[in-house]
Order: structure tokens, then sequence, then C-alpha cells
């Protein structure tokens, strides 16, 4: 009797083979943009001058922050009209730009609260992409149910800028650490649809390259926003003990 190959079975092979090509890709160059935004704040916070222009100077800060929006805005908006180098640049340099703007955190924290905050949005960032990577549950409905929850954060953390009341603020903290902590997953189910969807391109490195660099922005923003939020509920947990 002949038998015929399981060429279900060699394709969804490929496709896991190339699905964990992506993500070392991912995951790879997120790694090299935190070192590079940890590198950049350090070296800003241990130079005084820069650190005072940058406190001092509302106008160039809020210059930065728009450019950084706007590499956003252009990484995730030209993907395809843009080289995989080119992204790779415009990522490393939105990198680097974080690193600049964040570089006050070394002078309003200390560097005890700073590593806390730091371990515990790693092992947090590590389950919950485990569980965005693994779960075989459809993650797609928490899409709106978290940019809500997020538009709902800004606006209460406006507010609370003028109130200035210490229990909502912490609320906040509380509330946006589930809000970050599911995006996380969100982002990483979402990026193991893109990597399902490229992997007949696999070969193309450039386009994968691409993908990657749009993959490791996406946790990147995660990462960062959920070390900020657990930044200041740690500093709030101090100062209330």
């Amino acid at each position: 009797m002949i038998e015929y190959p399981n060429l279900k079975s060699t394709t969804l092979k490929k496709e896991k083979d190339y699905i964990q090509i992506y993500f070392r890709k991912v995951y790879s160059w997120m790694f090299c943009g935190l070192l590079l935004t940890a590198f950049v704040a350090w070296y800003v916070s241990n130079t005084a001058q820069i650190v005072n222009y940058i406190l001092n100077n509302k106008f160039f800060l809020l210059s930065l922050c728009f450019l950084q929006f706007m590499l956003v805005f252009v990484i995730s908006n030209f993907l395809n009209r843009l080289s995989g180098k080119t992204l790779t640049t415009l990522f490393m340099f939105y990198s680097s730009l974080t690193g600049l703007t964040t570089a006050g955190i070394f002078s309003s924290y200390n560097q005890n609260t700073i590593f806390t905050a730091f371990i515990t949005t790693s092992f947090t960032f590590l389950a919950m992409c485990l569980w965005g990577y693994f779960t075989k549950k459809d993650l797609s409905y928490l899409g709106n149910i978290i940019i809500m929850g997020i538009f709902g954060i800004i606006i209460a953390s406006l507010i609370n800028l003028w109130i200035q009341n210490n229990l909502i603020s912490s609320i906040i903290n509380y509330v946006s650490v589930i809000f970050f902590t599911l995006l996380v997953s969100y982002d990483t189910q979402k990026l193991k649809n893109i990597a399902k969807k490229i992997s007949l391109n696999v070969n193309d490195r450039d386009n994968l390259r691409r993908y990657a660099i749009l993959g490791a922005l996406m946790l990147y923003l995660d990462f960062i926003n959920l070390f900020f939020v657990i930044l200041r509920l740690i500093d709030n947990n101090n100062d209330d003990e």
C-alpha cells in the first residue's frame, strides 16, 4: 500500500518554524531598542548640563515627544513603503529619543525603585507574552476594551493633574497595570497572527525585517508603558509607608 506524506502536518510544522523565526527577530530587535534606551538614559542622566537643559526647556522636550509620535506614525503607516534597514534606523532613533526624554527618572526616583520596577515589569511582561503566545483563546475581543480603557486612563490622568489626589493617582496606576498587561498578551497574539500571514514570504528577508521591526516597536511600547506605570505605583506605595 502506498503511503502519502501528511502535507497538512508538514505545513503546520513549517508554519510553526516560521512563527518562531519571526518572534526571535522581534524580541532581538526589541531587546536592542530597550538596551539603547537604557544606555542613553543612563548616559544623559550622568550629564548634568543635558538633563538641566531638557528639564528646563519645555518646548524642546515637547518637540522631542512630538518627534517620537511622528516616528511611531511613520513606522506603522509606511511599513510597506520603506526598506527594512530604513525602518530599523527609525526604530533605533526612536529608542534613543526615548532614552533622552526619560533620563530624568534617575533624578526623580531612587535606584532601588527603578530596579524593582524593571524586574517586576520584566517578569510580568514575560508571563503575559507567554499567555498571549500559547493561549488558544481568541483575544481579539480585548482590542476595543483596551483602547477604551487607555483613553479613560488618559482622561482621568489629565483631570488628576488639576485635582492632584493621591488616592485617585493610585487607582489610575492599578487600573493602568491591568490594561497594559492585557495589551502585552493582545499584541503578542496579534503578532502571532501576523507571523502566520507572512510565513509564505519568509524567504523575503526584507519583508521579514520590516514586520519584525513593527513587532519590536509594538512590544517595546508595551514594555516601556508598563514599566513607567509600575514605577509610579511602587513609588507611590513607598511614599505611603
